[in-house]
């Protein structure tokens, strides 16, 4: 199993809408290496449907970009879809070139059946009031990439709780002497749908270089804002996550037109290498969940596919991404449990020999100066495995994958570093940083682990968060096990369910 994508085709950015039972995505495109036949889909907006929010039908796209000359003549880019009285308002990023500068608005399609999509007649919507914001007739220069730029993008449309009108929320920029202070979300209103009113900025977070694709909603009490951020935009730094490069950051406010503020230290997703992009949610069955852009390059890319759900719950100031029962739904079968299953030998080939006890399903390991792991002779490749961990030592985890007859074959690992902080995916021989995230780990605490491996994507939960999520090609298949690292760490419950 991978996550869903159209043949030849990268998904970029996401959104979602349901109706009648079925959940629809639109999304951004782009062709995959190899694939010229599908560079017609390049800058169209695609769409997929599913009835459970992890198996994906496509569809054919529903907009293309417009005519030469036109405002939407360039790629089509991040919108949102509103349904009112069964017709289906799509708005979307439109994009036109003018010599150097790029001219952005905020197109609108309508539709009665949610396939075929007309432009509306006095589309574009929105374009940037140049009293508020930086317009085509007051642009700026965004610091670091040389060119003229004009944020006018990525709008998402609610209804007022308390009126007969919509609230519009978009990426923007104001005018400052800091490219940090100039990026904000714009706030609009419309009694139609069509026209709309612009407010001053509702979110002005004066930290990044850019705040982008925002989604907005109220849940357990309070409106959240959520926007992606990263150091693409030339920030020298970016969230609470000090080594990520890019991060879903969230706000709160009291009121739907703000002001929001940033819950500063509680990413909803991010990366150290540009994995996971444009978060956006969506309310079902009275749950909100949040979906995500699984890149899938080597090298860290925001191209790839519609990643797993989470469901978003509110956890004291912030909100947390969890484990939900769409992820449950996935497991077929048991592959094996600690119970029923004997640890092999380690003979220093997994690093140190190590002490290591077995008790049924639990484990005790003690390596006093290095590491040691201990693997079941059983292969797995794509599932989803389940265990606790409490660390007493340095650090402790899962390992997955293990090839060969000695860590120089390589195995992935999991890791619970309690001098750190943190939470690692990394791998054996020289334990690169693939992906890691700050977290409270502290020893002699037991942590419930779930990792959901799916071909070359993985998903960490720990206490039922999701804390990473990633691309990493390399170990198809292999052993599993545990890890130890100076001190002792208890493992219990192991176990491994195949997958959908």
């Amino acid at each position: 199993m991978n996550c869903f994508h159209p043949d030849g085709i990268y998904v970029w950015d996401t959104w979602y809408y349901e109706h009648n039972g079925e959940i629809h995505c639109t999304f951004l495109q782009q062709a995959r290496p190899g694939h010229p036949e599908r560079n017609g889909e390049t800058g169209a907006l695609g769409h997929a449907v599913s009835k459970d929010l992890v198996h994906w039908e496509h569809r054919p796209s529903v907009l293309y970009p417009g005519k030469a000359g036109s405002y939407d003549d360039g790629d089509l880019w991040t919108g949102c879809t509103f349904l009112k009285d069964g017709r289906r308002y799509m708005y979307y990023t439109a994009n036109h070139r003018i010599g150097d500068i790029n001219d952005s608005s905020i197109g609108l399609a309508v539709s009665d059946d949610g396939i075929n999509y007309v432009r509306h007649p006095e589309s574009p919507v929105i374009r940037c009031n140049p009293e508020l914001y930086a317009s085509y007739e007051n642009q700026i220069r965004l610091i670091g990439h040389g060119e003229k730029l004009i944020d006018c993008r990525d709008l998402c449309v609610i209804k007022d709780p308390d009126g007969d009108g919509y609230y519009g929320y978009f990426a923007a920029r104001v005018h400052s002497d800091s490219c940090a202070a100039s990026s904000v979300i714009a706030l609009a209103y419309s009694h139609d749908l069509v026209h709309w009113e612009q407010r001053k900025p509702c979110f002005i977070p004066d930290r990044y270089g850019c705040v982008e694709v925002p989604d907005v909603f109220f849940l357990d009490g309070k409106w959240w804002m959520l926007c992606l951020t990263g150091n693409m935009y030339g920030q020298r730094y970016c969230t609470g996550q000090p080594d990520w490069s890019l991060a879903t950051i969230q706000a709160c406010a009291d009121s739907p037109e703000g002001p929001f503020t940033e819950v500063f230290g509680h990413e909803i997703l991010g990366s150290v290498n540009w994995q996971g992009f444009c978060s956006k949610t969506l309310q079902l069955n009275g749950k909100r969940y949040v979906f995500h852009t699984q890149g899938e390059d080597v090298c860290g890319s925001h191209f790839g596919s519609i990643g797993l759900p989470a469901e978003l719950v509110r956890t004291g100031d912030h909100l947390s991404p969890m484990w939900c029962e769409q992820l449950e739904n996935m497991k077929t079968g048991l592959i094996f449990s600690s119970d029923s299953s004997a640890l092999l030998e380690n003979d220093g080939r997994w690093g140190t020999p190590g002490s290591w006890n077995s008790d049924g399903g639990s484990v005790t390991g003690y390596c006093p100066d290095d590491w040691s792991i201990r693997l079941y002779d059983t292969d797995c490749t794509d599932c989803i495995i389940e265990a606790t961990v409490t660390p007493e030592c340095e650090a402790a985890g899962i390992v997955l994958r293990a090839e060969g007859k000695d860590c120089r074959a390589g195995a992935y690992v999991v890791l619970l570093d309690t001098l750190r902080g943190e939470v690692w995916f990394t791998a054996t021989r020289e334990f690169p940083v693939i992906e890691k995230k700050k977290i409270s780990v502290e020893c002699k605490r037991k942590y419930d682990m779930k990792i959901i491996a799916c071909g070359d994507i993985f998903y960490v939960f720990v206490n039922g968060v999701r804390c990473l999520q990633l691309f990493c090609p390399g170990h198809s298949r292999g052993k599993i096990g545990y890890y130890t690292e100076r001190g002792t760490a208890g493992f219990g419950n192991l176990s491994v369910f195949s997958i959908d």
